[in-house]
C-alpha cells in the first residue's frame, strides 16, 4: 500500500495534541475546564496534550470546545490533486460507493 505523505502518524498525532494545547491555553482554559466543556475524561485529555493518543470521538469533542468544528468537518472535503493524471482519475471515481484493490 502506497503512503501519501512522508510524515508520519505520530508526527502528526503529536502536532495536533500541540496545537489543541496552544489553543486550550489561548483560551486560558485549564485542562479541567476543558474536560468539563468537552464532556472528555481530565485523563484523555491529559493522555492526549502529553503523548497525543486519543480516540476520534474525543478529538472532536474538544475540537468542537475550542471552537473548530467547521474546521474538523472541512477536514479532506475537498479531493486533494498532485498531477493531471490523479485529477482525471479521481474525478472519474467520485461517486464510487467502494475502493477496490488495484493489481498494477
Amino acid at each position: 500500500m502506497y503512503i501519501f505523505e512522508p510524515i508520519s502518524a505520530s508526527d502528526i498525532q503529536k502536532k495536533l495534541s500541540a496545537n489543541c494545547r496552544a489553543r486550550r491555553l489561548e483560551k486560558n482554559m485549564s485542562q479541567k475546564m476543558l474536560s468539563v466543556v468537552s464532556g472528555v475524561p481530565l485523563s484523555t485529555v491529559q493522555r492526549f496534550e502529553h503523548i497525543g493518543e486519543i480516540s476520534l470521538a474525543s478529538f472532536v469533542k474538544i475540537g468542537r470546545a475550542l471552537g473548530y468544528a467547521e474546521e474538523l468537518t472541512a477536514l479532506m472535503d475537498q479531493p486533494k490533486y498532485d498531477t493531471i493524471d490523479d485529477m482525471v482519475r479521481i474525478n472519474k471515481n467520485k461517486e464510487r460507493k467502494r475502493g477496490t484493490d488495484e493489481k498494477n
